[in-house]
């Protein structure tokens, strides 16, 4: 007897034909082991919008991935699509992509797949990278005529030290001038550089290498992150991007339908500075044990400041925790935007007035034994 529709039952069979063809392939096919932050908010912002306009998961994904600008995630985007087309869900999709895509990512999206607010999710998840990455970028901008003024600032003194000086100082040495004290140390500076510069480069190496060694050693990153949020100037500008980064996370994994025990679990991998992660874990050990969050935060209050202790109490009483984390974000991200201007404010001048006082002060020490010299030959025998 013939089947009246045949394209009905071979569906089951292709679709298990196709989930053997993935697990067979999974280490055959290419994967992307990083994927950039620019491409990884193109990528959720697109999913979030296709979906919430009524394309399923795999076609807002076939679609995305013909992007000129994913062409290099296409592989990537390809293996997903075919996972979800086996019957995967996207968070499953995800994990099983190596390591392209943060357990924090996979967890929230798995949470809204639970709950039937993905595209939601995904907004909100989008929302929180672009946050993150804007203010990353403002922070750049703003350090970026600092850094070039030091740089340039360094690379000209150096030159004229180690260059422009010791020209001068054969011309004066033929002359027989008499040079000043603020010239003849210069020259010797000069001298010191020439000679044992390659010893302060390889001082420059050693240190950036220790630095380095440092911060990817666990408990050597949790005492420079612990002293750095100490020190003075800079220490409450990095508590605060800290503590930002971690109400980011854990406001949007509360509005996604996390609890406060596994949102703060999940939320202190997203905090980079090590001493703000270990007070965050040693929060949550707290909630376990039934302590209230915020007579938690009032014990480590030395990272967090008494707004946050505040309308984190106010958010309890209310039961409105996630709105009172939006408030906090704001909060700090103000904070966080003032004081860089302000310490931005005062640095620049700084620099900038230091800068020119060592380069006027190298080129009154060169052409002052001139002036010297000009003297001399203006009073001598007619």
């Amino acid at each position: 007897m013939a089947l009246r529709n045949p394209t009905a039952a071979a569906k089951p069979v292709a679709k298990n034909v196709l989930g053997q063809f993935l697990v067979s392939n999974r280490q055959k096919s290419p994967a992307v082991r990083h994927i950039k932050k620019r491409d990884l908010i193109y990528l959720m912002r697109n999913i979030a919008t296709l979906t919430e306009n009524g394309l399923t998961l795999a076609k807002a994904l076939e679609t995305i991935s013909q992007e000129k600008t994913l062409k290099a995630l296409r592989p990537l985007l390809n293996g997903i699509r075919l996972r979800l087309e086996a019957g995967e869900t996207l968070s499953n999709a995800l994990a099983q992509s190596g390591a392209s895509f943060s357990e924090l990512l996979i967890n929230q999206i798995r949470v809204g797949e639970r709950s039937g607010t993905l595209p939601q999710t995904l907004q909100r998840i989008t929302q929180q990278l672009e946050s993150a990455d804007n203010l990353k970028s403002q922070i750049i901008k703003k350090l970026a005529y600092p850094v070039m003024l030091v740089t340039l600032g360094s690379g000209a003194v150096t030159f004229m030290l180690l260059y422009v000086v010791p020209t001068f100082e054969k011309t004066y040495a033929e002359s027989g001038a008499k040079l000043p004290w603020i010239t003849q140390f210069l020259i010797e500076v000069g001298r010191i550089g020439t000679r044992y510069g390659w010893l302060g480069l390889l001082a420059i190496l050693a240190a950036i290498t220790a630095l380095v060694a440092v911060r990817r050693n666990p408990r050597g990153r949790y005492w420079m992150d612990a002293h750095l949020i100490r020190a003075p100037l800079i220490g409450d500008w990095l508590r605060n991007v800290a503590v930002l980064q971690f109400m980011e996370v854990l406001g949007n994994l509360l509005e996604s339908g996390f609890t406060l025990v596994d949102a703060l679990r999940v939320s202190a991998n997203s905090i980079s500075n090590r001493a703000v992660r270990r007070s965050v874990e040693q929060l949550h050990a707290a909630i376990l044990r039934g302590e209230r969050f915020s007579a938690e935060l009032e014990r480590h209050q030395e990272l967090f400041p008494p707004i946050v202790h505040q309308l984190v109490i106010v958010g309890e009483k209310t039961g409105t925790l996630p709105r009172a984390t939006k408030d906090i974000r704001k909060h700090l991200e103000r904070e966080v935007n003032r004081y860089t201007s302000l310490v931005l404010g005062m640095i620049e001048p700084i620099l900038t007035i230091g800068l020119a006082v060592c380069i006027g002060g190298i080129v009154l020490a060169i052409y002052l034994p001139m002036f010297d010299m000009i003297g001399a030959l203006n009073n001598g025998p007619k």
